[in-house]
């Protein structure tokens, strides 16, 4: 009788064995890909460092006064900061309030904020360190790409003609670039998509179907030691 409920433990046991690994073994290889692939690439390439300029540009050397920050306060609510920088070669005053924020040109007060479509197009080459030109330049201020994530709209997007299809977004009331793309991100999202089983915001590390795979994971390591402990007992004897 001890011998054939051993039997039958095993026969179960085996049963579940092939099973959890018919499940869980293409997220196995899934895991495998996505993470070769994530080790592999440069982290800095990903993020489109390389693809880059002018982010941090010297104000140009003022030769005229500037208008006084007091006289912008009283057209924002709730002022939260000002800051003053050089975009394209111009001195720009950045007021963040509780409304956004809003370029201002510091020489003359003139609200220049938000950027129209050439603007945008000049920005966009003013930040690209490279030599392709941008193609398409499109303001998104619904539906964005999932490439965005959660980022706040609108935001201009340039579109570059080059090999890896680069692509910017410019904040139209800060003249900022956001983000940059492209195709090697897009795989690595993909794969990052995969990697952590959250194929809707592709955030949160912790979600209920990446810890079931990997609880079903650990049950089917459990399984096979318990396999490898039969078959082990059954050869001593």
């Amino acid at each position: 009788m001890g011998a054939a409920k051993s039997m039958r433990a095993f026969t179960r046991t085996r049963k579940l064995h092939r099973w959890l690994n018919t499940v869980i073994g293409i997220q196995l290889l899934i895991w495998a890909l996505s993470g070769f692939y994530m080790v592999v690439v440069n982290l800095d390439f990903i993020r489109g460092n390389h693809l880059v300029k002018n982010l941090h540009e010297p104000l140009p050397r003022l030769t005229e006064e500037l208008v006084p920050v007091q006289k912008l306060l009283p057209d924002f609510d709730a002022v939260q900061s000002v800051s003053l920088k050089s975009v394209l070669d111009h001195p720009y005053y950045i007021v963040k309030s509780k409304t956004g924020s809003a370029l201002i040109d510091a020489r003359s007060g003139v609200q220049r904020s938000p950027i129209d479509q050439s603007m945008a197009i000049r920005l966009a080459r003013h930040y690209y360190n490279g030599e392709a030109a941008p193609v398409t330049a499109v303001l998104i201020s619904q539906d964005p790409p999932g490439e965005l994530y959660a980022r706040p709209l609108p935001l201009w997007r340039i579109d570059f003609a080059d090999r890896i299809r680069t692509s910017f977004y410019i904040d139209p009331h800060s003249a900022e670039l956001v983000t940059r793309r492209h195709d090697f991100w897009r795989v690595f999202d993909f794969f990052w998509m995969l990697h952590i089983m959250d194929y809707d915001e592709r955030t949160h590390i912790g979600n209920p179907v990446l810890r079931l795979a990997a609880g079903l994971g650990l049950i089917s390591v459990m399984s096979g030691a318990v396999l490898l402990f039969f078959r082990l007992r059954h050869r001593r004897r």
